[in-house]
């Protein structure tokens, strides 16, 4: 998988496509969540206590990716829908122009696919498994958009340097500079 939504990234996976596979989150699921470990608590409560709930009351659905012999969770996204809402009109773009540059009336807000929770176990970090998981997410918004509109990828990553960076390096960009006093970065990604 890529993102083929008119960006120029590329897979950074070192899976191979037989080493992995995706799943969406179901009971049988269970005896599984408990042994994943990300750095982050949270991530992991939510996985663990929360994901089935909140996937039963259609909130968000989640998807795992597993390794081959489905024994292991590596990393695991939760999706939903959201809105993107633009702080800044002058200096947005959308679709090549500045928002300042449409109607005066033209909406600030936006139809996105958000995700809800993305992350890793620690032993399978670096390997690539959020990036699958996010080329997921971008073909779900990219069908998606076909049948009710869908123009964005939204996250609110955790305000920490190193997960800021990542989603950037994947593409998104953030709507402030510094993620400092921050709890989370709001971030974006334009599908093409």
């Amino acid at each position: 998988m890529s993102r083929s939504s008119g960006s120029d990234l590329i897979p950074l996976s070192k899976y191979s496509s037989g080493d992995v596979q995706i799943a969406r989150l179901k009971l049988e699921h269970a005896n599984l969540l408990g042994a994943f470990s990300s750095r982050d608590g949270e991530l992991n409560e939510f996985l663990q206590k929360d994901a089935l709930e909140y996937q039963k009351l259609h909130l968000g659905v989640t998807y795992l990716l597993l390794d081959r012999t489905c024994s292991r969770v590596i990393s695991y996204i939760t999706l939903s829908m959201g809105s993107l809402k633009v702080p800044d009109h002058k200096e947005f773009v959308l679709r090549g122009r500045k928002l300042a540059d449409y109607p005066k009336d033209f909406p600030m807000q936006f139809p996105a696919l958000l995700i809800g929770r993305l992350a890793t176990d620690r032993k399978e970090e670096g390997r690539g498994g959020a990036h699958i998981l996010l080329d997921l997410a971008v073909e779900m918004a990219l069908k998606t958009r076909e049948d009710m509109g869908c123009g964005f990828l939204l996250a609110h990553a955790v305000a920490d340097e190193r997960v800021v960076g990542w989603y950037k390096k994947s593409g998104f960009k953030a709507f402030v500079d510094s993620v400092a006093g921050r709890e989370t970065v709001p971030m974006y990604f334009e599908l093409g």
